[in-house]
């Protein structure tokens, strides 16, 4: 055999016995004939993941944090709020906020909203939306307010919905959060604390 054809045998056994491989050593599976992409992890020490983004109903707190006082029934007013990633077969938009302490009691509870209409402004709701009665009594976002010396636990719900919420302002709060939840797409909860002195 000439030195030539020697070196080219030796050089593909080397290709093949490569490819055949991972880095680490491990034997690698053939690729499946419908195969379409690779998929390579790396881990770089310090490295920031950074979640893929989904559904999201943003808050001015952060998870799991005490509610400002503007928020509660020392002022009164609803909070700003953001959706974001609202996917494109999304009708309308709704929200909740519900005491899970108190048995999930309703403070508030708003539904369609445009998906166009991402954000809703503090001490406002968006145009042509619905609201429902709160634990309150009344209409409208009833702002927290534990008794004293005790700390609840609210979660805020942001909602996709395939379909507007066909209800009247001012409707049960049971009835609404039923419809929001048959025709919900995608949900995103958070929770506040809200501590009475």
């Amino acid at each position: 055999m000439q030195p030539r054809r020697f070196g080219t045998i030796i050089a593909l056994s080397c290709v093949i016995m490569l490819s055949a491989c991972s880095r680490d050593g491990r034997d690698m599976q053939e690729p499946s004939a419908n195969q379409q992409e690779s998929i390579a992890v790396t881990t770089t020490a310090g490295a920031v993941m950074t979640p893929v983004g989904g559904f999201a109903l943003t808050p001015p707190w952060a998870e799991g944090a005490q509610l400002d006082a503007r928020f509660t029934c020392a002022a009164g007013i609803s909070p700003s709020l953001t959706f974001q990633n609202v996917a494109t077969d999304v009708v309308t938009l709704a929200l909740s906020i519900v005491d899970e302490t108190a048995n999930n009691a309703v403070q508030w509870i708003v539904a369609n909203i445009q998906p166009t209409q991402t954000d809703v402004a503090e001490g406002a709701v968006p145009t042509g939306a619905i609201e429902a009665t709160n634990a309150l009594g009344t209409i409208g976002f009833g702002a927290p307010c534990p008794p004293a010396g005790e700390t609840h636990t609210y979660r805020l719900t942001g909602y996709g919905l395939s379909q507007q919420v066909e209800l009247e302002n001012g409707v049960d709060s049971a009835t609404l959060l039923q419809a929001i939840e048959l025709a919900a797409l995608d949900t995103q909860s958070s929770s506040f604390i809200v501590t009475s002195n």
